[in-house]
């Protein structure tokens, strides 16, 4: 690493880390001054050297999320540094600058977490990871069929071909038979439908190949009680209460219905003036896949709890059907985080005086 480490006045260093695929930039920080502020290629050898003079004192280290992943955030652990990841939204902007190189980034980085001003987001354990994105994975591949399926359909509208009767509703047991058996006269066409038909069949053979391993995955010790309790609220089923329970991982780091609906960007978005308040759309700024799960979820619950269906029908009235299900969505963070702090099942026409937001 270039530069030299210059002397210390406090015990606690503060390490802000700059990371890219070209390059890494590292400011380090100690009793409000600057220690370092070098680059040097993206490898986790070239901190070795650094952490080496650093032995003996307390060393803390943060950097931003992007498309690298925890390992560096799990290698620096083991190195013992205290080490956060944190949100780029959540880092504090310094007024007035518009200027943005690696350097100080880095320096931005490093200052404001000496200052005490970063919070890190919650990072799982390597093991859970893993299998959050096994989950993810089915849900890419289940999209990449229905692109499939879709462009079977775009296929057949453009050259005039339709299923008969007797191949039932689309992508029945019934019409994938039809499907596999079907041969068109023209050789080139032929030749399309034949690619078309083997990647949505690859797909599809996939996507149950992965769906049986899911299942072993929710019987496992460390899933199977959250799966079975989450599963009790009707439009939950074992694979959406999967998905929830490694997304979330731990219910318990949520202190209320609130947080679990801002973790999954459900919160809609506020703007004050004066004595005027006024909501406008979700932030979107939390957990894409746990917001979906939860949303289309609610579709399922407002039509088997009454209770649901009355709050959603209020809502509706004022604001329409988008944000009404948003709204139950929403109220359904608090009920999720009450039967997983209770360990009691979902009861349909549940009431809890401590829920907020009802």
């Amino acid at each position: 690493m270039r530069g030299e480490l210059r002397g210390a006045r406090g015990s606690d260093v503060f390490l802000g880390l700059d990371i890219s695929k070209t390059s890494w930039h590292v400011t380090a920080r100690s009793g409000g001054e600057t220690l370092l502020s070098a680059s040097f290629p993206p490898r986790r050898d070239g901190l070795v050297g650094l952490l080496e003079r650093l032995k003996g004192r307390r060393v803390h280290s943060a950097y931003e999320t992007g498309p690298f992943g925890y390992g560096l955030h799990d290698w620096l652990k083991s190195h013992d540094v205290d080490s956060m990841v944190v949100s780029a939204s959540h880092v504090p902007d310094e007024i007035g600058n518009r200027v943005k190189t690696d350097r100080r980034d880095g320096l931005k980085l490093a200052r404001t977490l000496e200052a005490g001003l970063l919070r890190p987001i919650f990072v799982p354990e390597s093991r859970q990871r893993a299998d959050r994105e096994l989950v993810r994975q089915r849900q890419r591949v289940q999209k990449d069929r229905r692109r499939a399926m879709l462009r079977i359909k775009s296929f057949f509208l453009t050259y005039d071909v339709e299923a008969p009767e007797e191949a039932g509703a689309d992508w029945s047991g019934d019409y994938e038979a039809w499907l596999r058996a079907l041969k068109l006269d023209d050789a080139s066409l032929d030749r399309v439908l034949e690619e078309l038909r083997s990647v949505y069949f690859d797909l599809d053979a996939r996507v149950d190949g992965l769906t049986k391993e899911l299942r072993q995955m929710a019987r496992r010790p460390d899933y199977a009680a959250t799966v079975e309790l989450l599963s009790t609220v009707p439009g939950i089923g074992w694979l959406s209460a999967l998905t929830l329970a490694v997304e979330i991982i731990d219910f318990g780091r949520f202190p209320d219905g609130e947080a679990l609906s801002s973790y999954a960007g459900l919160t809609p978005s506020e703007h004050s003036s004066g004595d005027r308040v006024r909501h406008g759309h979700i932030t979107r700024q939390g957990n894409p896949v746990v917001r979906y799960v939860l949303v289309e979820s609610s579709w399922i619950l407002v039509g088997k709890d009454p209770e649901m269906r009355r709050f959603y029908d209020r809502i509706k009235v004022r604001r329409g059907g988008k944000r009404a299900i948003v709204a139950v969505a929403r109220k359904l963070c608090h009920r999720l985080l009450a039967i997983a702090h209770s360990g009691q099942p979902y009861r349909v026409n549940f009431s809890n005086s401590k829920e907020k937001g009802n």
